[in-house]
């Protein structure tokens, strides 16, 4: 973690971070550790699926791991992957920059370093913002954590469909769609 004493904005945050592996949580910078192979090969294969699902049905648009969220005046979070509605992307005035509004859906895929309590702290975060999906995905386990901004949260195996509901209409995507084949 980066050692800092200043709380910052998220727009302090910008123009001293740009473009760097960090998210700003409660102003505090914070490095962005690299995943292992396969939390990046379950990434983009759920940002591959959901963004051909969105471009073709002309949704909105899809967001992969580099892609910034202002949760909160001192938050600015980076999903594994987001879907941002077509509603939502008029309000997007500086796309070269970070998206002033929380993401429609936002994936988080487990790596070896996620703890039970930063993943929850995440998904309440996206939530008060105005996420309103969230979508944790377990490589190693094969499943994924569903869960809505009322609390309702619930898991599908790899034999299971994430379906898109409101959030992504029409959008069933079989779990094993996300996970390379086991030997």
């Amino acid at each position: 973690m980066v050692v800092q004493t200043q709380v910052l904005t998220v727009d302090e945050f910008w123009q001293r971070y740009a473009g760097q592996m960090v998210e700003l949580v409660e102003g505090r910078v914070v490095d962005m550790t690299p995943s292992g192979v396969l939390a990046s090969i379950v990434a983009r294969r759920v940002g591959a699926a959901l963004g051909a699902y969105v471009d073709a049905h002309d949704l909105g648009e899809v967001t992969t791991a580099d892609g910034g969220f202002q949760l909160t005046e001192h938050d600015l979070r980076v999903p594994d992957a987001a879907f941002i509605s077509a509603a939502k992307m008029v309000e997007l005035r500086e796309p070269e920059k970070f998206a002033p509004f929380a993401p429609d859906l936002a994936v988080e895929v487990i790596s070896p370093g996620n703890t039970a309590s930063e993943m929850r702290k995440k998904i309440d975060f996206y939530f008060a913002a105005g996420t309103r999906l969230v979508w944790i995905i377990y490589p190693e386990l094969r499943k994924v954590d569903v869960h809505y901004p009322d609390g309702t949260a619930f898991s599908v195996d790899q034999a299971g469909i994430l379906d898109g509901g409101d959030v992504v209409p029409g959008l069933q995507l079989p779990v094993s769609a996300l996970f390379p084949p086991r030997d």
